[in-house]
């Protein structure tokens, strides 16, 4: 994986001061910015800044569930985690990436490697940016990443069981099965590293290992390419459940901010659960909602354009003419109304949007913002090994 120069990330909002919501309204109110929201619609904002737009404060988890795949997705996630940063005292960022290349990932973020392992490169442009972001701040101020999803494939499993086992003493007492019989003799090396250990991390990692091992025997497994199984399994959302409980109750009390694919950041009961896809499930930010934790979830969207995930390129089925307000009108006569905005806001509460993905309308997210155009983001996997 390259090594970018430090201006390799095109992100401006990394050498702009960002301003105080209430100093950036009263600046608007004055007509002194040219970059100020536009108010198109009751509930209905476009804009070219992110630090612009009405983004709310005050919550422990904000939850952007995305549409892989887009160019876009790292560009805004990077803005919004700088205008919370300024605005909030969150230091936390949860990706839903396999929690093994965790350690990996931070010594990344903070500059003291040069690289990222060969399996985060789905999210290799994301971890680049924060690595700039994390270079401007003191190394005491840093954002931490944490990687919450379930290990896979067997191997990624399996090395995490090696890496946790170096960590717990006496743990050379416990055999630890090769990768391809972790179905069969996973769970019990598991059960025999936590009898070794009253440290309340490495617990609930094994916890997350002991899930992940639990979703490899329901047929699910995910590197770099398409993926095998149902992705809609209890075992996967209870462990990035447990996961960010923990981080808020340990780690960042000051809220994170949770990146993950927008099937996740539903609050509501989907019915396509379990390994047939055939089983009620609940998501994981209905499921964080339901354990008491204040979250904001948003959804962001593209209108239009081309997505690549996984190394499969794809040209999106809609256009903006399949979305439309409450009142019947088009999105694209909103986009008419806006032709220079980068986003489109909506609050949800004010303004009950029908995207062209009625799964993605029905979540009950707080807010979408939606990309006129998305780009199909760069592929920067190494080929599968033959």
């Amino acid at each position: 994986m390259p090594d970018p120069s430090p201006n390799e990330y095109p992100l401006s909002v990394f050498s702009r001061p960002l301003l105080p919501a209430a100093a950036l309204l009263l600046l608007c109110s004055l007509g002194a910015l040219r970059a100020c929201p536009q108010q198109l619609r009751p509930g209905v904002w476009a804009g070219t800044r992110v630090d612009s737009l009405p983004f709310p404060t005050g919550y422990q988890l904000y939850i952007v569930g995305e549409q892989h795949g887009l160019q876009e997705n790292a560009e805004f996630q990077l803005a919004y985690l700088a205008l919370l940063v300024q605005r909030t005292p969150l230091r936390d960022i949860a990706l839903e990436e396999k929690s093994v290349y965790e350690s990996a990932a931070q010594s990344y973020v903070d500059g003291r490697a040069e690289s990222l392992p060969p399996a985060l490169c789905l999210r290799a442009a994301l971890l680049r940016g924060l690595r700039s972001f994390n270079s401007q701040l003191a190394p005491g101020n840093h954002v931490r990443v944490h990687l919450i999803d379930v290990d896979s494939p067997a191997s990624a499993i399996h090395e995490h069981l090696v890496l946790l086992s170096r960590r717990i003493p006496h743990a050379r007492r416990v055999d630890l099965p090769a990768a391809a019989k972790l179905e069969a003799q996973g769970e019990e090396a598991v059960r025999r590293l936590e009898a070794l250990t009253a440290d309340e991390q490495i617990r609930t990692e094994l916890r997350s290992v002991a899930l992940a091992i639990r979703a490899l025997q329901e047929g699910f497994e995910a590197g770099t390419g398409p993926a095998r199984g149902s992705p809609y399994l209890e075992e996967r959302e209870e462990a990035m459940t447990q996961n960010l409980a923990y981080l808020i109750r340990r780690i960042a009390s000051a809220g994170v901010l949770v990146i993950c694919g927008f099937d996740h950041a539903s609050r509501r009961q989907r019915g396509d659960g379990g390994p047939d896809r055939n089983q009620p499930f609940w998501p994981l930010a209905a499921r964080l909602e339901r354990s008491g934790l204040q979250l904001f979830t948003l959804i962001t969207f593209p209108l239009a354009g081309e997505t690549f995930w996984r190394g499969t390129a794809s040209t999106l089925l809609w256009e903006p003419d399949d979305g439309h307000l409450s009142s019947g009108e088009k999105l694209s006569a909103l986009l008419s109304s806006a032709p220079a905005a980068k986003f489109l806001y909506i609050d949800a509460a004010t303004e009950p949007v029908r995207l062209p993905s009625q799964d993605a309308s029905d979540y009950g997210a707080n807010a979408f913002l939606l990309f006129p155009r998305a780009h199909p983001m760069i592929d920067e996997c190494l080929p599968p090994e033959p």
